[in-house]
């Protein structure tokens, strides 16, 4: 006979507590030994260690990534139907100079506590667990690779929790188009022979004005943000060859459709004012806006209000940035909470660097450890809400 819902939470809290210390020390050691994008070797390897300990099975290089993995603990299947998929994602990456001013040390671990102690509390249950290794998260890479290789393609659900400043259920993501825009002009003696060159420089200047005043046409939801890459190597050299990377981001896809075209137009209006040729390149790492999925999120707001939490913060739709999440999002039903680890604070920062390593920064681990782990609870006890969630992923990604 199958127990009490409340008798299986208290299991799965009492289970996340037990393993509180272990995890707390993978953290910290995170913290102070920061790997980049594609560099995570240390910390896959622990990660894999760690839950192969706990009895997961481990599929190394997932999608052909050398730190990527996806770990599965295997369904009893219970009641005869098909089991519950839930994949856990566990990011892993630091960023240049500042660490975990992310805080994946503590997002990552949280998942791998959630997918323990589920294993640990629920052994005779209709629920096949994953915890999915992801690298790269701060260039945009590795979620995207690991959907395209069809990681994602049979679960039921992807989840994760961030740290952050703030307590959210629901959070989007700006879409993301990064572009390098080059400009080929012809070198020339800026003082004894300026009539003789054209400028490249002028090209990309004249782009950033075209796009300043393009900024104030565009819906609040729209960014536009760059920087000049090359700007010519002397002062007394009239650049033959100059540079911007610009990112443009909307929380829509058709909005992010229409700026990208836009600020390709503004591209290419200065290379005939400046007359220049312009070389348009399309950078990695660009990302889809969100799909997002209400009833999953609905779900971790419910398990907040249990282990009696209130949120905080900006609206869903405040204070964004991108991420490759956004990829899984349009395959599988995706959620991306935050969880706080002090006030005030923001995302690629010293200060949340230091927090990432703190007390508080533990005491986040759990919260997003214990939601996470009673959302697949949910999720596994409730076809009601399973059905909520498929069923909504089904109209949005069809009126995609």
């Amino acid at each position: 006979m199958a127990q009490p819902a409340e008798v299986e939470r208290a299991h799965i809290l009492a289970a996340i507590e037990a393993e509180r210390e272990e995890i707390f020390a993978l953290a910290r050691w995170m913290a102070a030994h920061p790997e980049l994008a594609l560099e995570e070797r240390e910390a896959s390897e622990r990660y894999r260690a760690w839950l192969s300990a706990r009895g997961f099975r481990i599929e190394p290089r997932a999608a052909g990534l050398e730190t990527a993995f996806v770990a599965t603990h295997p369904s009893s299947g219970e009641g005869g139907g098909p089991p519950l998929r839930p994949a856990l994602l566990a990011e892993m990456d630091a960023l240049p100079g500042i660490g975990h001013a992310c805080g994946h040390n503590l997002s990552g671990p949280a998942s791998l506590l959630a997918a323990a102690a589920l294993a640990k509390a629920l052994p005779a249950s209709g629920l096949e667990l994953r915890v999915v290794g992801c690298p790269a998260e701060e260039i945009g890479l590795g979620k995207r690779r690991l959907a395209e290789a069809g990681v994602f393609r049979d679960a039921d659900v992807a989840l994760m929790a961030h740290a952050s400043g703030m307590r959210r259920a629901h959070r989007l993501f700006l879409g993301n188009r990064k572009l390098e825009l080059v400009y080929h002009g012809r070198a020339a003696h800026a003082a004894a022979y300026p009539e003789r060159g054209v400028n490249a420089l002028d090209g990309v200047i004249a782009l950033f004005v075209s796009v300043g005043l393009l900024r104030q046409q565009l819906p609040r939801t729209v960014r536009i943000h760059g920087i000049v890459s090359d700007g010519g190597k002397a002062p007394n050299v009239i650049p033959e060859r100059a540079a911007a990377r610009v990112w443009v981001r909307a929380l829509d896809d058709a909005e992010l459709d229409a700026a990208h075209e836009r600020v390709l137009a503004c591209a290419r209006g200065a290379a005939s004012a400046s007359g220049t040729r312009l070389e348009v390149r399309e950078e990695e790492g660009q990302s889809p806006p969100l799909l997002p999925n209400l009833a999953l999120a609905g779900c971790y707001r419910r398990q907040l209000d249990r282990l009696g939490l209130a949120e905080s913060g900006p609206g869903p739709d405040q204070a964004i940035g991108s991420s490759d999440i956004t990829h899984v999002s349009r395959v599988v039903p995706t959620i991306h909470p935050n969880f706080p680890i002090g006030d005030g604070l923001e995302l690629h920062t010293r200060e949340l660097a230091a927090a990432a390593a703190s007390e508080a920064g533990m005491q986040g681990l759990l919260e997003g450890a214990r939601a996470l782990a009673l959302t697949v609870h949910e999720l596994l006890r409730d076809p009601a809400t399973r059905r909520a969630v498929a069923g909504e992923f089904r109209e949005r990604h069809g009126a995609g």
